[in-house]
């Protein structure tokens, strides 16, 4: 099966162990399709081509694919496998956690993800490619335009992974992929229909342009303004939804 640029994407991920056993590639696999890398729907390779493409063995692969189908994340069509989205798996995780996150652990999210995004758009600036800021734009224009909350979670999650990608660094994309898993649905919580949807496609827009643009800096600091911004919304939220359970 050829592998086109969404499973592609997937080599950016971090690296599996050489021995990686069914349940370490199903929770690789189940992380990519609950952030939206691998879209509702898409076909994925059978055992011995998964095995290739992920690096891991066959024997690992074909074992996933099964876990992966009893979970309900992969279904089986005549092409061979597609997956399939769970029905809002980062939404439910993102309220248990914000229950457990006081203002000042936030705060300490903000710091680190705002650094990490930072020095990924500085990167990315420097390596990325003229595909590999083709795509980010694309990605950027899907989020612009699209018309729901998860999918705007999903389309949001998957550009800073995607940037952390391009600026060719393992430990970037990995620490922004911990980073999505752990907190990316905390900032579209209840009141995300209230975040504004141009103005967060606009900072995607200008942190893109400064990345195509070889800017470096500028894409630096315009990754670590909207990280935070994202951050502060939250910590709003926070203290509005703990004073409403102190007046109950």
């Amino acid at each position: 099966m050829p592998v086109d640029d969404t499973l592609r994407s997937l080599r950016h991920w971090p690296r599996l162990p050489a021995r990686a056993d069914a349940a370490t590639v199903a929770g690789r696999l189940a992380e990519a399709i609950a952030l939206g890398v691998l879209p509702d729907g898409e076909p994925l390779p059978r055992g011995a081509d998964l095995a290739t493409l992920l690096g891991c063995p066959e024997e690992a692969a074909r074992g996933a694919l099964g876990e992966l189908a009893r979970d309900g994340l992969v279904i089986a069509s005549a092409a061979g496998p597609l997956t399939r989205r769970p029905a809002d798996p980062l939404l439910v995780a993102g309220v248990a956690r914000l229950r457990e996150l006081g203002t000042h652990e936030l705060r300490e999210i903000s710091d680190q993800h705002s650094a990490m995004a930072g020095a990924a758009a500085l990167l990315a600036a420097e390596r990325a490619t003229t595909d590999e800021i083709d795509a980010l734009r694309g990605l950027a224009a899907d989020f612009a335009a699209a018309t729901t909350t998860a999918a705007r979670r999903r389309l949001d999650g998957r550009l800073h992974i995607e940037i952390a990608a391009a600026a060719q660094s393992s430990r970037l994309t990995r620490q922004e992929i911990t980073l999505q898993a752990e907190t990316g649905a905390l900032r579209w919580l209840p009141w995300a229909e209230a975040i504004p949807h141009s103005g967060e496609a606009e900072q995607h827009a200008a942190i893109l342009g400064a990345i195509g643009a070889g800017d470096g800096l500028r894409a630096r600091a315009l990754a670590e303004e909207h990280v935070r911004a994202g951050i502060r919304r939250l910590v709003e939220f926070r203290l509005w939804s703990a004073a409403r359970r102190c007046a109950r």
